[in-house]
């Protein structure tokens, strides 16, 4: 786990962020079918999984071939709280778009590019134009609000991106920084059965001696996606992060332990931290009873840190002890 990683997820910052989630569901409504979760997944082409194999014991070791394509491609992937997903969309690293791409898409995948093959401020839009916004209104029985919950990223926390949104009545929810291992449901419990499955299919197809690579990704991608976004599996991955139902308790206790070293608890006031037999109590000049003093004045004496126009020095608190039983 990294450091930023186990020092951010504390219960202060969790309990925050679940008042605000309860907050933004309540007052504006949100049904469990609006409510969304989106990431992005990189997967590499060619690179597969160990694999267990029964040799011969005089064979002193076994090879695993693969293609060894060790491209990254991009994908961003939607769920939503009620089961279902959206279509991915898939970023090649390309420098224009290649008419081959498209010709193997039974995943109804959208398809870009950009010169790195990582997630932009331009392609974060698009997305949200072209994808989040058309599908999720489509199924937007209520016509109500739809809640985006989504990291930080600054691909998808531009003036444009929030812009859209609001126009288009989406409410964007960001996790709190280094946060998302254990409060995104991707990250709980999709991505993981999604990577392994995919590795399988890329092991899978270097049996059959057959390199994956742009113009095929998505036959494979496809048979990946559907081993691990099962309705039950989705549900299971926002019930385990506590986002649906809400329930800040769904952390394990176990989660913050990494945190209790860089915790500081809160420090009570000093003014609750005085002993229960003094009290701040004002002098009421007209029935104050005299005190047995040296000084030859009579006159009430003023607060010794009040000064010349300072309002204490009209109206002055002293602390005087109540009886306590010995």
């Amino acid at each position: 786990l990294e450091q930023c990683r186990a020092q951010a997820l504390n219960r202060t910052t969790v309990r925050g962020f679940f008042q605000l989630l309860r907050e933004v569901v309540e007052e504006y409504k949100i049904p469990m079918e609006n409510i969304y979760n989106m990431d992005e997944k990189g997967i590499q082409l060619g690179i597969g999984s160990r694999i267990a194999a029964f040799i011969d014991r005089d064979q002193a070791t076994v090879y695993n071939i693969e293609h060894g394509n060790r491209e990254l491609v991009m994908v961003i992937e939607a769920v939503c709280a009620d089961g279902s997903f959206l279509h991915p969309l898939v970023i090649y690293q390309a420098a224009r778009r290649d008419l081959e791409w498209p010709r193997n898409n039974p995943c109804n995948a959208s398809l870009s590019h950009s010169l790195k093959g990582w997630t932009d401020q331009e392609l974060g839009f698009k997305w949200l134009q072209k994808d989040f916004e058309p599908q999720t209104a489509a199924q937007n029985r209520s016509g109500g609000y739809r809640l985006l919950i989504l990291d930080g990223h600054n691909s998808h926390g531009t003036y444009q991106f929030c812009k859209f949104a609001a126009n288009h009545r989406i409410i964007v929810l960001c996790l709190p920084s280094h946060t998302t291992h254990a409060l995104q449901p991707l990250d709980v419990g999709i991505f993981r059965p999604l990577s392994s499955a995919w590795k399988k299919q890329v092991n899978e197809a270097s049996r059959q001696f057959i390199g994956i690579k742009k113009n095929n990704l998505l036959v494979y991608y496809k048979n990946a996606h559907d081993k691990a976004m099962s309705p039950n599996t989705i549900k299971s991955a926002f019930t385990k992060a506590g986002i649906y139902p809400l329930n800040p308790d769904a952390i394990e206790e176990s989660a913050y332990e990494p945190a209790l070293n860089t915790t500081m608890q809160p420090v009570p006031p000093v003014s609750s931290l005085l002993p229960s037999f003094l009290t701040s109590v004002p002098t009421d000049t007209s029935t104050a009873t005299s005190l047995p003093s040296t000084a030859t004045s009579t006159q009430p004496q003023s607060a010794p840190w009040a000064t010349a126009g300072d309002p204490l020095a009209q109206t002055s608190h002293i602390i005087q002890p109540h009886s306590v039983p010995r």
